[in-house]
């Protein structure tokens, strides 16, 4: 069961850009973030109703304990997909494949500095591979001056998207003692919603531009799904099967995402992106060597 739900979440979140793209010309990527974790939030609440699970009777307890490290987590997911949507909303339905490799990044350099975690050749091997795939991917041939001009906007987006996303799961690891990884994920998304919706109120970007259509209605129902669910599938999934098959596995969502855009919105990709996905496919496989606790959540 852990290899099938592995499969289910890398095939779950391959549709984000798709989704993206089909809400994109109605809502703002501020308004698509919180749609994202407001549905979200409404698939983990239908869980625990199915599941008839209730919180922790010392649920309250835990959460004196740990509320910081929840509203750490919460800040750091509802930045990792703003940033996310925003250049998902200007560039290709692929573009977030650069998440997982900086996610990768991160999470190597805080195991080993904040929880004194051992490097091993394979894991800086891996770390190297991972950034020579997004310099790849990011510059795909193009001449200096319209990578600058445009390509590196769009990359840092992505970059900073997958340095929060990791900080995500560091605030998860932090919690994992005191909280089911429903609540926890639960708690998080649920203030990750609050602090999404501020900035289009202020704005008065809350409307969509014109009425939905059923594609975007049900691109947003079907993300929302893929927040909530996807993320306690993986979380089910990573106890079940061997550590070094959890990235391989993971790591499938690139080539879905690809395919996806290329089946359903005709965009172009080159050999440099098919070049720089397998470098840091590669790299993201050498930092979880066999028998080493992984660091995803």
């Amino acid at each position: 069961m852990g290899y099938l739900y592995l499969m289910c979440v890398a095939l779950l979140f391959s549709f984000g850009g798709s989704c993206v793209r089909m809400i994109r010309p109605f809502f703002s990527p501020e308004m698509i973030t919180f749609l994202r974790f407001a549905v979200g939030v409404c698939w983990l609440l239908l869980l625990k109703a199915v599941k008839r699970q209730p919180f922790r009777g010392d649920f309250r307890q835990a959460f004196r304990r740990g509320w910081k490290w929840l509203l750490f987590g919460a800040m750091a997911k509802w930045a990792a997909y703003l940033t996310e949507n925003t250049a998902l909303s200007i560039g290709v339905s692929y573009g977030n494949i650069l998440t997982q490799p900086s996610q990768m990044i991160l999470l190597t350099v805080l195991g080993a500095v904040t929880l004194h975690e051992a490097l091993t050749r394979g894991e800086i091997l891996g770390v190297v591979f991972c950034a020579c795939g997004i310099v790849l991917i990011s510059w795909n041939g193009l001449p200096l001056e319209t990578f600058l001009s445009g390509s590196l906007y769009l990359t840092l987006l992505y970059v900073l998207s997958g340095c929060c996303a990791g900080l995500f799961v560091y605030a998860q690891k932090r919690v994992e003692h005191d909280f089911d990884i429903l609540d926890s994920n639960l708690v998080m998304f649920f203030a990750a919603a609050v602090l999404s919706f501020i900035t289009p109120v202020s704005q008065g970007r809350v409307l969509p531009a014109s009425a939905p259509d059923l594609y975007c209605i049900l691109a947003i129902v079907f993300y929302g799904f893929v927040t909530g669910i996807g993320f306690y599938l993986n979380a089910k999934a990573i106890p079940l099967v061997p550590f070094h098959m959890v990235a391989l596995l993971q790591s499938t969502m690139v080539f879905f995402a690809l395919a996806w855009g290329i089946l359903f919105f005709r965009e172009t990709v080159t050999v440099w992106i098919i070049l720089g996905t397998l470098l840091f496919v590669l790299g993201t496989v050498l930092q979880r060597q066999p028998g080493k606790k992984t660091r995803n959540g």
